[in-house]
């Protein structure tokens, strides 16, 4: 096949999707894999996966690298002007390309997917949380995006982890009891409170604690107090993150859109409905959509542009 394609990738924390399309925007070929998150995977456990979409990619389809016009990849992890370099080094080794390619943080295809062009404000809010934005002259901005230890506020990790600590909390009486500490002992199959300690820091997994949200929900939409007090927190800091962001954005040729991703926001309407409602007053002038394409494809349109 002689015709001239291109590819978008987003690679996330924990999978990596790739898509291949004509200049016109047909779809020819997708492909998940593993994450390709070099903080996480390392420099060459990237290479290795973005080598094996390549390989089956050529061997998939007649899509030949000669014709290829251009490819953008975001990606988790990377984001500094180094990091990005460094990354669009091993994806052109990866995938044996000569054409324009460039790389970046997977907040900045998330947008472009989001509104269909770099601009507006977006929120990412799964196990981490970020919020971007980006002018009329596509100059992004970021708020958040500081990882677990140093931020991640309002995320899932951030609710689960701050569900785990009010159970411990109420086991020693040093708070009112809530069901978050039945929750966590059904969570991790344990019978006695204490044998959280083994079963948090033993194997220590982010998205095990991440994961525990999904039960701070459960508490919160059964009146829990301490599971409401944990989700109206999240609110206040997502809150936060989206004005942050939105704060640079100042001239009326900006496009004044807010836009939800990440599997935390998108999966519970009740956290999503009141971060909305807060919007609305705290940011009257802006107005809330919904996500127009997938972050693989904001890859495309910029891979398109190159």
């Amino acid at each position: 096949m002689d015709h001239p394609w291109i590819f978008g990738i987003d690679g996330g924390g924990t999978s990596t999707r790739i898509q291949v399309e004509s200049l016109e925007g047909t779809v020819l070929w997708y492909r998940e894999n593993s994450s390709i998150n070099p903080r996480s995977v390392g420099w060459s456990g990237t290479e290795q996966v973005l080598k094996e979409l390549f390989t089956v990619l050529y061997r998939e389809t007649a899509l030949k690298p000669a014709t290829c016009a251009g490819g953008f990849a975001g990606a988790a992890g990377i984001g500094r002007t180094d990091d990005c370099e460094h990354f669009t080094e091993i994806l052109r080794r990866a995938s044996g390309l000569s054409c324009p390619l460039q790389s970046d943080n997977d907040a900045v295809i998330a947008l472009v997917g989001a509104f269909g062009q770099k601009s507006g404000v977006l929120l990412i809010c799964g196990t981490g949380s970020i919020a971007v934005s980006a002018n009329c002259e596509g100059v992004m901005f970021r708020s958040g995006g500081w990882g677990h230890i140093l931020g991640d506020e309002g995320s899932a990790w951030d609710v689960g982890r701050k569900g785990l600590k009010a159970a411990s909390r109420s086991a020693d009486k040093r708070a009112e009891k809530t069901l978050l500490l039945d929750y966590a002992l059904e969570y991790f199959h344990i019978e006695d409170a204490y044998d959280l300690i083994p079963a948090v820091y033993e194997n220590f997994s982010k998205a095990q604690v991440a994961g525990f949200a999904r039960l701070v929900a459960q508490a919160r939409d059964e009146q829990d107090p301490a599971a409401c007090a944990i989700f109206a927190s999240a609110v206040t800091e997502l809150e936060l993150l989206i004005k942050t962001a939105a704060s640079h954005l100042r001239s009326p040729r900006d496009n004044h859109q807010i836009a939800f991703r990440g599997g935390f926001i998108e999966n519970d309407g009740w956290l999503a409905q009141h971060l909305s409602d807060a919007l609305r007053v705290s940011l009257p002038n802006f107005e809330i959509i919904p996500p127009r394409f997938e972050p693989v494809a904001g890859a495309c349109i910029l891979a398109r542009h190159l």
